[in-house]
C-alpha cells in the first residue's frame, strides 16, 4: 500500500520486488523473507529503500544466491530511519563470484544506515566479497551503517575490484572474517581492494576489528596490481576524529616503502594503523604525504644501506648501485636502460624482473636468450611464469636478437609488462609461452605499440586460454614484422587479442593464427575474412607465413623455422570458414535460479539466421541476438522449461552451424561454473584473479590465468 504519495510500503518478498522493478522510495512494513521459490533482487533503476528497523533475509543455508544485485542503470540507497537503525540485509550465500550481500555490477550503491550482516561468498575457487562486491566499474559509497559479520576466503565485508570506487566517509566495516572453507588466513577480511580499485577514504571511516582465521588483523588490504595503488583522502568530507582505519598492502618481493597516501602526513598516528606487524606507517621530512614502511630487525624504520636497490633483478641477481653489470648486461640507473649483448640465461624464475614504482628501456645488442625453467608459482611476478616480468612500461630497442620464454608454473608469458609495451627495433625479438593453464607469448596490460622489427609472439596449448599478442588497451602496429600464433585454448585461443582497438599500418606485415586469428574482431583497415588465419597487408604477393612452434630444446638457441606458405589474405578472405563455439560451451543453468547463459559463434552477425536447441529451431522471444560476433543470450523464461540434462544448441549462419552442449541443474544440485580461463586459474592470486574476477600463496589469492 501507499504510505503516502512518494513511499511504497512493502510486507513481503514478491512486494518489494514489484516495487523495486517500478523504482523510487520503498519502506518495510515489516519482516520480509524469502521463502522457496524466492530470488534476489536485480536493481536498474534509481531505488532508495528505508528498513525501518526490520530486516531483509535472503534465508540460504547453502550456496546459491545474494539478496541484491545492482546492475547497469541501478542506483540502490539503503537506509535505516528507525531510532535503534536495527534494520538490516541478511541470509544471502553467493555460489558464484560476488558478494552474498549485495552484488554491484556497473550500478551504484549507497549506503546511509542500516546494517549489512550475516552474509557469505562460497565459491569453489574465489570466495570473495561476503558483504558487498563492486565489479565493472561499479560504485559504492558509505556513509553510515555498517557492515559486520560476513564471511569469505577474502574481502569478508567489502571486495572492490578493477576499474571500480569505494568512498567511505562513515560507519563501520568490523568483526567480518576470513575464514571459510578451505580459504583461511586470506587478506582484507574488512575490505580487500584489487588491480586499480579507486579508495577513497574521509569522515569518521571506520575499518577495524576483521580478522582472518589466526585472529590476525586484517582490514584494509591493498594489492598493487601497478605502482598507482594508494589510499584518497576525502577532499570534501575530511578525516575526523573516532575514524580509525587498519592498513595492509601486498607489494612484490614485500619489501619496499610504499606511498600509503600522496597528503595529511597530519594523519599518521590518528587515523591510521599497521596491520602488518613487519610495516608501520610513518612520514618523510619535507614531504607531504604518508607511507607504508618495512621496519628493520629492531622494529624501527628501515635505514638506507650503503648500495642503493634499484628494484630489478637480472639473472635472479638484484641489480644496486655497487652492481650494475654482469656477464653479456649492464644497467644505467639515470636512463633506466638494460643493456644486453650477448646475455645467456636460463634457471629458475624471470631472467629479466623490475618491481613497481619505475619503468625499464632494454637495448639488445648481439644475441640474448633468456629462458625460466621453472614450473612453481611466483609471487613476485603476479603469479605469472614470465621470461620477462616489468611492473611499469617497457621500451626494446636496438639490433641485436632476444629470444625470451616463459615458465611452465599455472600461467606462461614470454614477456609480460603491466604498463605498456613498445617495440621499435631493427633486430629479432622471439617470444615464446609455454604449455600451462594460459598462455601469451607477449603480454601488456595497458597497451602494445610495435613500431618496427621482426616480432614472433608464440603461445603453446594451455588448459584454458592461448594468446599470440595479448593487451587489455590497443595494439599499434605500425612497422615491421610480426607473426603471432595461439595453438589450441580449451576456453580462448587467439592469435591477437585486444580488449579495445587493433591498428594495422599499411607498413606492417602481421600473420596471426589461432582457432580464431583476432578476438574475432577485425583490425582497423582489414577487409578480409577474420578465420583462424589472416595477415594484414593485402598487396603483398608473399605475406608472411604463419608461424609454428619455435624449438624449445634447452641449451640450444631458438630460431623460427619456416613452414609453408599461407595463402594470401584475399585468399582466406574468399574461403569459407566454418564457424565454431568460442565462449559458452559447457555452460550450466540451475533450474529456479533466474539466471541466463550465452553462446557465442565465430561467424559474423551479419550471417545470423537462427537459434536451434535440441534439434528445435527457437522462437525469437526466447532468446537474444547481439553482435560480437554472434552472441546467442537464453533467457531464464525458456531455460526453465528444459528437464534436467544435457542440452545441445545450435547457431544457425550463413558458413554453418556452430554446435554446443549445456546443463541443465536441479535446484538441489552444487553447480560450480566452468574454467572460463581469465578469472579462475591457480592457487588464488598468491597461493588472486582473478577478478575476473584474478587471483596469491603470499595473500592466498587465486592469479588470473592469462
Amino acid at each position: 500500500m501507499k504510505a503516502d504519495d512518494a513511499v511504497t510500503t512493502v510486507s513481503s518478498w514478491n512486494e518489494l520486488k514489484n516495487a523495486i522493478s517500478k523504482g523510487g522510495n520503498i519502506q518495510l512494513g515489516n519482516d520480509i523473507v524469502a521463502e522457496t521459490g524466492d530470488y534476489s533482487f536485480n536493481v536498474n533503476k534509481n531505488v532508495t529503500i528505508d528498513l525501518n528497523g526490520y530486516k531483509i533475509d535472503r534465508n540460504l543455508n547453502e550456496q546459491q544466491d545474494n539478496v541484491f544485485s545492482v546492475i547497469a542503470g541501478g542506483t540502490l540507497i539503503i537506509k535505516d530511519t528507525s531510532e535503534g537503525q536495527n534494520g538490516k540485509i541478511t541470509g544471502g550465500w553467493a555460489n558464484e563470484d560476488y558478494a552474498g550481500g549485495i552484488n554491484v555490477r556497473e550500478g551504484t550503491l549507497i549506503l546511509e544506515s542500516g546494517n549489512i550482516v550475516g552474509n557469505r561468498s562460497n565459491r569453489t575457487f574465489t570466495k570473495r566479497g561476503g558483504g558487498v562486491a563492486v565489479f565493472y566499474n561499479g560504485t559504492f559509497i558509505m556513509r553510515g551503517g555498517k557492515i559486520s559479520g560476513n564471511e569469505a576466503g577474502y574481502g569478508a565485508g567489502v571486495v572492490v575490484l578493477d576499474n571500480c570506487n569505494f568512498e567511505m566517509t562513515g560507519g563501520e566495516i568490523t568483526d567480518n572474517i576470513c575464514d571459510f572453507g578451505e580459504y583461511q588466513n586470506q587478506v582484507g577480511a574488512g575490505v580487500f581492494a584489487y588491480q586499480g580499485a579507486d579508495v577513497t577514504i574521509g569522515g569518521s571511516a571506520n575499518i577495524y576489528g576483521n580478522k582472518n582465521s589466526n585472529d590476525e588483523n586484517s582490514n584494509l588490504y591493498i594489492y598493487r596490481y601497478k605502482s598507482s595503488e594508494k589510499i584518497n583522502l576525502s577532499t570534501t568530507v575530511p578525516l575526523t576524529s573516532g575514524a580509525k582505519i587498519g592498513v595492509g598492502y601486498y607489494q612484490p618481493y614485500g619489501k619496499n616503502e610504499i606511498p600509503l597516501a600522496d597528503s595529511g602526513k597530519q594523519f599518521k598516528d590518528a587515523f591510521f594503523t599497521d596491520d602488518d606487524k613487519n610495516y608501520e606507517i610513518t612520514t618523510k621530512d619535507g614531504v607531504d604525504g604518508i607511507f607504508y614502511s618495512p621496519k628493520n630487525s629492531s622494529g624501527g624504520s628501515s635505514t638506507p644501506s650503503t648500495s642503493t636497490s634499484y628494484n630489478l633483478r637480472v639473472g635472479g641477481v638484484e641489480v644496486t648501485s655497487a652492481n650494475t653489470s654482469g656477464t653479456g648486461w649492464s644497467y644505467d640507473n639515470q636512463t633506466n636502460t638494460l643493456t644486453l649483448d650477448g646475455f645467456n640465461y636460463e634457471g629458475d624464475g624471470s631472467g629479466i624482473e623490475i618491481e613497481t614504482l619505475q619503468d625499464l628501456n632494454i637495448l639488445i645488442k648481439n644475441e640474448n636468450r633468456i629462458k625460466n625453467i621453472s614450473s612453481s608459482y611466483s609471487s613476485s611476478t603476479n603469479g605469472w611464469s614470465c621470461g620477462i616480468y616489468v611492473h611499469g612500461n617497457l621500451t626494446i630497442t636496438g639490433d641485436g636478437t632476444l629470444d625470451v620464454t616463459g615458465g611452465t608454473a599455472d600461467t606462461s608469458h614470454g614477456i609480460s609488462v603491466l604498463g605498456k609495451l613498445e617495440i621499435d627495433s631493427q633486430g629479432t625479438i622471439i617470444a615464446k609461452a609455454q604449455a600451462t593453464a594460459g598462455t601469451s607469448g607477449i603480454f601488456a596490460y595497458d597497451g602494445i605499440v610495435i613500431k618496427n622489427g621482426n616480432i614472433t609472439a608464440y603461445a603453446a596449448e594451455a588448459t584454458n586460454s592461448s594468446r599470440g599478442i595479448e593487451c587489455n588497451g590497443d595494439i599499434t602496429i605500425s612497422g615491421g614484422t610480426v607473426a603471432a600464433k595461439a595453438e589450441k585454448g580449451e576456453t580462448f585461443s587467439y592469435g591477437l587479442e585486444s580488449d579495445k582497438k587493433i591498428t594495422i599500418s599499411p607498413n606492417a606485415v602481421v600473420t596471426a593464427s589461432g582457432v580464431t586469428a583476432a578476438l574475432n574482431k577485425k583490425p582497423e583497415g582489414y577487409t578480409g575474412e577474420i578465420g583462424t588465419t589472416f595477415v594484414s597487408n593485402n598487396t603483398n604477393p608473399n605475406p608472411t607465413p604463419t608461424p609454428s612452434e619455435p624449438s624449445t630444446t634447452q641449451g640450444e638457441s631458438t630460431t623460427t623455422s619456416t613452414p609453408a606458405s599461407t595463402s594470401t589474405a584475399s585468399t582466406q578472405g574468399s574461403q569459407q570458414v566454418i564457424p565454431t563455439i568460442i565462449e559458452g560451451a559447457g555452460s550450466s543453468y540451475t533450474q529456479g535460479s533466474g539466471n541466463t547463459i550465452y553462446f557465442r559463434s565465430s561467424d559474423s552477425f551479419a550471417n545470423f539466421q537462427k537459434v536451434m536447441v535440441d534439434n528445435a529451431e527457437l522462437s525469437a522471444d526466447c532468446y537474444t541476438a547481439t553482435e560480437g560476433s554472434i552472441i546467442i543470450t537464453l533467457k531464464p523464461e525458456y531455460l526453465s522449461t528444459l528437464a534436467a540434462g544435457t542440452h545441445s544448441i545450435s547457431i544457425v549462419s550463413a558458413n554453418g552451424v556452430a554446435t554446443a552442449d549445456f546443463e541443465v541443474q536441479t535446484a538441489d544440485t552444487t553447480a560450480v561454473s566452468p574454467k572460463t580461463g581469465d578469472n579462475d586459474q591457480a592457487a588464488l592470486w598468491i597461493t588472486l584473479l582473478l577478478l575476473s574476477c584474478g587471483a596469491l600463496t603470499a595473500v592466498g589469492i587465486r592469479k588470473k590465468v592469462r
